[in-house]
């Protein structure tokens, strides 16, 4: 998630982990996502269990970070995926109380050419911790503050998120995969 702090500059490690407890279903949607249409009028890429949709992350050149403004109980963010999606995960029988969704825009190179997809994922749970990439316990008020605060500070054109400050503060920085250093800032590519 992204996330500005309250002053100074970008922090050199803002990954945050959501542990989202006691899941019921998992759902993955992969589609193409080709220049000049809608990813939603793709059909849903059959992935044929968890390591196919971590085989397909590894696959990828670049890929940005989840971001957006809705992402829990709101079930009209996944009202145009098809009936069956590329993956659906049953962990347990009752649902969760909870949703969450998120989505990447990202793509794979081949031969020099590079083809777009957009992944989509939904999970139903009870609840959710958040946590610092060093496993430290976040409160949820400061999670969600430092979010908005990011959307705020963008929107307001603040020079801490200008490309040039991004590209800086992503020197050397931790990441998830390897194809997240420095392909994609809060404003797109860098």
């Amino acid at each position: 998630m992204i996330a500005l702090p309250g002053s100074g500059t970008l922090m050199k490690d803002g990954r945050r982990i959501m542990r989202l407890t006691r899941p019921a279903e998992l759902r993955f949607l992969l589609r193409r996502d080709p220049v000049g249409a809608q990813a939603a009028a793709q059909p849903a890429i059959p992935l044929a269990d968890e390591a196919a949709v971590e085989d397909f992350f590894e696959s990828l050149a670049w890929g940005g970070s989840i971001y957006g403004w809705r992402f829990f109980d709101d079930p009209s963010l996944t009202s145009d995926w098809p009936t069956e999606p590329s993956l659906r995960i049953s962990v347990r029988a009752d649902g969760g109380a909870h949703s969450f969704y998120w989505f990447n825009e990202c793509g794979v190179e081949t031969d020099g050419e590079t083809e777009g997809f957009c992944i989509e994922g939904a999970v139903t749970f009870d609840d959710l911790a958040v946590l610092d990439a060093d496993e430290r316990k976040i409160p949820i008020e400061t999670f969600i503050a430092d979010d908005v605060r990011q959307w705020d500070a963008l929107y307001a054109r603040d020079e801490r998120l200008s490309v040039e400050a991004q590209r800086e503060s992503q020197v050397g920085a931790p990441k998830w995969r390897a194809w997240a250093v420095g392909r994609q800032s809060a404003i797109g590519p860098m």
